[in-house]
């Protein structure tokens, strides 16, 4: 069902010194860095680590993550496992019992679903972060959602 981690992302109040640190210290190519407006905005930048994107978030209008780093300084902020065709799992999930969002297409252009991991009854994958959710896995690259 999980194919990979899809990517993980980090909230951060200093992006330039985020992505100095993944770029110089551990040699990582930057692969996107843009604004993503919109009701919430970011700024957003990403780097590849394999088949896994390291996504770095800067809330410019986001109230939830502007909290996160008011509650947590910055650090990880969730986990996204891929998964082939990802409608279908989902409901899959569901007969399992786990609770999933309905997948929507996010800023970056994946296609993703959020789980909520305490009604799912899957504390054992909660954190003092964020939370988990998943994305589809045939997506390799990032889109604008103009693109699409």
């Amino acid at each position: 069902m999980f194919e990979y981690v899809h990517h993980i992302a980090y909230v951060v109040s200093d992006i330039d010194e985020a992505v100095r640190i993944f770029r110089d210290t551990f040699e990582l190519e930057l692969s996107d860095r843009r604004v993503i407006e919109g009701e919430k905005s970011v700024e957003m930048a990403a780097f590849r680590c394999g088949p896994t994107f390291i996504e770095i978030l800067k809330p410019i209008k986001h109230p939830e993550l502007e909290k996160f780093l008011q509650d947590h300084g910055p650090g990880l902020h969730h986990v996204a496992f891929a998964m082939k065709d990802l409608p279908k799992q989902i409901e899959g999930l569901k007969e399992k019992g786990v609770y999933a969002s309905k997948p929507f297409i996010a800023g970056t252009g994946w296609e993703i679903s959020y789980i909520d991991l305490e009604k799912s009854g899957l504390g054992l994958l909660n954190s003092c972060y964020h939370g988990d959710h998943l994305a589809e896995a045939d997506q390799v690259s990032f889109h604008n959602q103009n693109d699409l």
